[in-house]
């Protein structure tokens, strides 16, 4: 799983950070990148909750490698690009793949791990997509500007067909039984009352959907800024563009380590806690990203630029971890892949409609602006949230003689 969401952001990658170099070739601006953003973000946000209610019914293997040959294809067709429409169509079924890859990471820790351990499961599962946004810059820049852009989507089919043999060599070689991968003598929570249309389900897409937010502007939005206003070339990018995944991944795990902590500190306490203090303070955090206009300004832009841009991908990682291990202990385990298909798609959705309006400042140089309308979206995610919560109406708790000792 870490190693399929690696694969899917590196698919998704290319494009954003040889959008300088592409946007020029193909004579777009910034607001048409934006559209088909929007376009992916559409397809992606459709295509979560029906890859998580699939394998929720028809298991995990044959739905997960079905959604990664699918999208190996698009990935590869962004080599044919000769035009706005033929980016749109490239990032619309490349968003409908890859909306299989989130809800095939929860599923599988839900299916293999007990209940204290899933926050960092998660976060390692999770954690191949920053890793994979971070490499991406350091693999394919030198790719695309020995060979150009075209020939970098090829390498991107090419890692995704691999990535294919290998799941094939692990369902056959029985390292994988897909009739065993339940977690056995765990302590479990069984939440009684709760449908998979619950006020949960849609408190923690709120959280997820509006805190996470940021990843968007440091994934598709940051290569354009650093060009725009730090006047970095296509090269330089390919040494600088790791650092804001490089964030991303670091808030995974210590944040999925944090809320397995609280978790075990809860069960043994009889109790369970809501985010929603962690939520705040992420919050809070997340204004940091208003003193990027000051940081260009100063003695050593790039470093500090980057740094806030690591911060504000730390912080959107911590959402991430904490509004799924939420939605985990609040809802029934056997809609796992649909709570992460439904909490991405709320993603995807916020994504696809920040996009445009951000490529619309940034053609308007309105940097700043993006800024404060970035920051301002996990306080009201936070916000919704606490509406949108209520505690579970009857929790059994049910302890391992190992785990109760």
């Amino acid at each position: 799983m870490t190693l399929l969401g690696l694969l899917s952001y590196v698919d998704r990658s290319v494009l954003a950070i040889l959008s300088p170099t592409i946007l020029t070739s193909l004579h777009l601006s910034a607001t048409q990148y934006g559209y088909a953003i929007l376009v992916f973000s559409l397809c992606y946000m459709v295509a979560n909750p029906i890859w998580g209610l699939w394998m929720d019914r028809a298991g995990l293997w044959i739905i997960t490698l079905t959604a990664v040959a699918i999208w190996s294809f698009a990935s590869g067709s962004h080599g044919l690009m000769l035009g706005f429409a033929g980016m749109c169509i490239a990032r619309g079924v490349l968003g409908f793949g890859e909306g299989a890859t989130f809800p095939a990471g929860l599923k599988t820790v839900t299916e293999t791990l007990p209940e204290e351990k899933r926050a960092f499961g998660l976060g390692i599962a999770y954690s191949g997509s920053s890793l994979g946004a971070a490499l991406t810059p350091l693999l394919i820049t030198p790719v695309a500007l020995r060979w150009g852009w075209r020939a970098a989507f090829g390498i991107t089919a090419l890692l995704g067909f691999l990535w294919i043999i290998l799941w094939v060599v692990l369902r056959f070689s029985g390292w994988y039984d897909p009739a065993a991968a339940r977690p056995s003598g765990s302590r479990e929570t069984t939440i009684s009352g709760e449908s998979r249309w619950s006020r949960n389900l849609f408190a923690a897409a709120a959280a997820y959907g509006l805190g996470a937010a940021p990843l968007a502007f440091g994934l598709y939005a940051a290569p354009l800024y650093l060009t725009r206003v730090l006047h970095l070339g296509q090269a330089s990018l390919g040494h600088v563009l790791w650092l804001p995944p490089a964030g991303w991944e670091a808030g995974y795990l210590v944040f999925g380590r944090l809320a397995d902590r609280r978790q075990r500190h809860d069960l043994q306490q009889g109790r369970s806690r809501r985010p929603g203090d962690v939520f705040l303070l992420l919050s809070i955090a997340g204004f940091l990203i208003l003193l990027a206009p000051a940081a260009a300004r100063s003695s050593s832009p790039v470093f500090l630029t980057m740094l806030l841009f690591f911060l504000q991908m730390f912080v959107a990682g911590g959402f991430v971890v904490f509004a799924l291990a939420d939605g985990m202990a609040m809802l029934p385990k056997e809609h796992s892949a649909f709570l992460a298909g439904f909490a991405i798609s709320a993603w995807a959705l916020t994504t696809g409609l920040l996009m445009p309006l951000l490529g619309h400042l940034f053609d308007q140089r309105r940097y700043a602006l993006t800024f404060w309308l970035v920051s301002c979206l996990p306080p009201l995610g936070t916000l919704l949230w606490r509406l949108l919560s209520r505690p579970p109406r009857q929790a059994k708790f049910q302890l391992s003689s190992s785990a109760g000792a």
